[in-house]
């Protein structure tokens, strides 16, 4: 695979630069490791300015172009290996970038489309529409949506969205956090599945949020769970799986008998 103009200017640049910082910070820093262990043995050992100087000096001299090729030739490496992951490191950065935004510009589209077998609804976190107060007993049921999509085939919960997928914002929610942010709302959603469902499913939901009608709607997107998911629910484990646009509890021979034909 060639590499366009732009690239072999990248790298070279890093490269370029590598090659000062071998001559001018590996070098030095070499000698100062090597004064070092030479004062600890030698009471007449210069100080660590003159032994630099004298060294580096020796640089010039055809007899050490040796030395100077070798530091040049290892900080052009050590150059080149920053570009290329620095290089990489944007690459990833601008892919995860376009693919949130692309993310984020599904939600009106599912907002209109209303709930499915894989888009659900849900007014608030944990804020009570109806009492108008914080109930952490809403979280269970967020967690319980999740889970039917972790035990199916994955799916979208938007939160901040009525019945009838008009928007309600994040406003009542956020209020309740300690950081009233967005990035706090993550947060949560994540303590959220880790405490009713495992830690080790965080890696499976991601959330993105979009303004609608100038009101904030959080999408929590969630991928099939590798294994089972289970709520803890009373002392006892529960099983949920979407079903049509709902979530359905399953009773322990059902539960088995799914899990064992869809994880085995």
């Amino acid at each position: 695979m060639s590499l366009s103009p732009f690239k072999l200017s990248f790298l070279a640049s890093y490269l370029l630069v590598g090659a000062f910082v071998g001559v001018l910070i590996i070098h030095p820093l070499n000698l100062a490791v090597i004064w070092w262990e030479l004062s600890r043995f030698s009471e007449t050992a210069p100080n660590l300015f003159e032994f630099l100087s004298n060294r580096l000096w020796l640089l010039l001299l055809p007899r050490h172009l040796d030395v100077a090729i070798a530091y040049t030739l290892v900080g052009a490496i050590v150059g080149l290996a920053f570009g290329i992951f620095t290089r990489n490191y944007m690459r990833t950065t601008e892919a995860y970038r376009s693919l949130r935004d692309e993310q984020t510009t599904q939600i009106p589209a599912l907002m209109n489309q209303g709930e499915t077998e894989t888009v659900e609804f849900k007014s608030s976190l944990r804020w009570d529409m109806k009492e108008d107060r914080i109930n952490r007993g809403l979280e269970k049921v967020i967690a319980k949506t999740i889970a039917g999509f972790f035990n199916a085939d994955g799916g979208h919960l938007l939160v901040g969205v009525d019945d009838e997928g008009e928007p309600l914002g994040l406003e009542k929610d956020l209020s309740t956090l300690k950081s009233p942010d967005l990035d706090a709302f993550e947060r949560t959603v994540n303590d959220i599945v880790s405490k009713y469902l495992g830690g080790d499913l965080c890696p499976y939901i991601h959330t993105v949020f979009a303004r609608v009608n100038e009101k904030d709607v959080a999408m929590i997107i969630i991928r099939p769970a590798p294994r089972a998911a289970y709520l803890d629910e009373s002392r006892s484990s529960v099983f949920y799986v979407r079903s049509g646009n709902s979530t359905r509890q399953l009773d322990v021979r059902e539960a088995l008998s799914y899990a064992k034909s869809r994880w085995n």
